[in-house]
């Protein structure tokens, strides 16, 4: 199958608390997105790490999240929303031109026209965390906390993790390929 290609469409890091903060750069280390609450090279297993008990320390496949404008659109529609900002959810990415990002195969890597690549790691599972943010940033929806994950699931984006430094600029060109493409 032939590469995918988009352009980034909006970059944030997320410090602390949703929501996180839109720049026009991001700069990538082996640990992460510098300057985000997901950087580093361990992190505390949550429900995604069974059978581990929740806090252990592990290895960090949730570096970055990446969303696509396509799929946020949509959810935003299913939501009666005119839009959902990526940096409500956490997203530190949002990608443009990937219309099915989050159906993405993990192993696909997704390289950047400025030289930094990424690993998809896989789903990540929409939860009432982010769906809070959305209520919090909608005024009078507080079903949004709720009603996201149902809603988003399956459109929510991919995680991924860090494979060669760099930095990320908004509008730079990317090109996904696939998992069982990247060998050639």
């Amino acid at each position: 199958m032939a590469d995918l290609v988009g352009w980034v469409a909006a970059l944030a890091v997320t410090a602390g608390e949703l929501p996180g903060t839109a720049v026009e750069r991001l700069e990538l280390q082996l640990d992460g997105a510098v300057g985000d609450k997901h950087f580093g090279p361990t992190m505390k297993a949550n429900r995604a790490q069974a059978p581990y008990p929740k806090g252990t320390q592990v290895r960090n496949v949730r570096q970055l999240s990446i969303v696509s404008a396509e799929e946020l659109a949509e959810v935003a529609q299913r939501l009666a929303l005119p839009v959902i900002e990526p940096t409500w959810i956490g997203a530190n990415l949002m990608l443009a031109g990937v219309p099915e990002l989050t159906q993405l195969p993990g192993g696909s890597r997704v390289y950047f026209e400025g030289g930094a690549g990424l690993v998809i790691e896989g789903e990540n599972m929409p939860c009432v965390i982010a769906g809070g943010s959305l209520a919090a940033q909608t005024p009078g929806r507080e079903e949004l906390r709720t009603l996201f994950p149902k809603h988003a699931l399956g459109k929510r984006g991919l995680v991924a993790w860090v494979e060669k430094a760099g930095v990320i600029q908004r509008g730079e060109q990317v090109t996904v390929r696939l998992a069982h493409d990247v060998r050639r």
